[in-house]
């Protein structure tokens, strides 16, 4: 079982229907886990849903993508080992010629420009990078859908700013991995997925151990569980 055990891991995106999953493997593997977020009332939720593990879960009311907070909530976060950002929200988009623009800037920041914002606050101050930072990711970023062009373009940019992150850092201590995620969670059907939100928890989790200290640079796509095999 992965142990991270005076980890202190940051979860930028963990009110989310994804971040919820990674929150809680965190909690169960030994870890703090620290949300900063904007939806106050979605944080509340997240510590009502933890209670019992109170003491390692650290809330911060804030948005972690501006410049300018993110660097009160990084003070206020103290020391952190880790960090795992799962951002982005679908836009329908039936024909992209027709979407509006105004649609396209909203994925892309929610895509691109958030990431990278996140990016760049956390991973100067990982310590160590012993944790490593890990971009969570979808399937559109790889696959064309009917209807969600914008968040294709757009995850497909993510994609790539994982990849220029990967290179940049190559020789840092800092470990970047990517996670695409195949599952589909809060579109009601969360229970019929082939890896549930808790084994995909609990990946994150181990790229984020010590255990995987070898691993760096790497993309894994989750589409089945045989993906999830370095787990017990």
């Amino acid at each position: 079982m992965t142990n991270l055990t005076d980890a202190r891991i940051l979860i930028a995106g963990g009110t989310g229907n994804v971040g919820r999953h990674l929150v809680g493997a965190v909690l169960t593997a030994g870890g703090t886990a620290i949300v900063p977020s904007r939806a106050v009332a979605k944080l509340e939720a997240l510590e009502r849903a933890h209670a019992v593990h109170a003491g390692r879960l650290v809330s911060l009311r804030g948005d972690i993508t501006d410049e300018q907070a993110s660097a009160d909530l990084l003070a206020r976060a103290g020391p952190i080992h880790g960090a795992v950002a799962a951002l982005g929200g679908f836009v329908a988009a039936p024909s992209i010629l027709k979407a509006p623009i105004a649609d396209l800037r909203r994925v892309l920041d929610d895509y691109v420009a958030a990431h990278l914002a996140v990016a760049r606050a956390v991973v100067p101050v990982l310590e160590g990078g012993e944790g490593g930072y890990v971009m969570i990711n979808g399937p559109l970023a790889f696959e064309v859908f009917p209807g969600a062009g914008l968040v294709c373009v757009a995850t497909a940019a993510q994609a790539m700013l994982a990849r220029v992150l990967m290179q940049e850092l190559a020789e840092s201590r800092v470990r970047i991995n990517e996670v695409v995620i195949y599952s589909s969670f809060g579109w009601g059907q969360d229970d019929n997925n082939v890896i549930p939100g808790a084994d995909i928890g609990r990946y994150v989790a181990y790229l984020l151990s010590r255990d995987a200290a070898h691993v760096r640079g790497q993309t894994a796509h989750l589409k089945s569980r045989e993906a999830l095999g370095v787990l017990p």
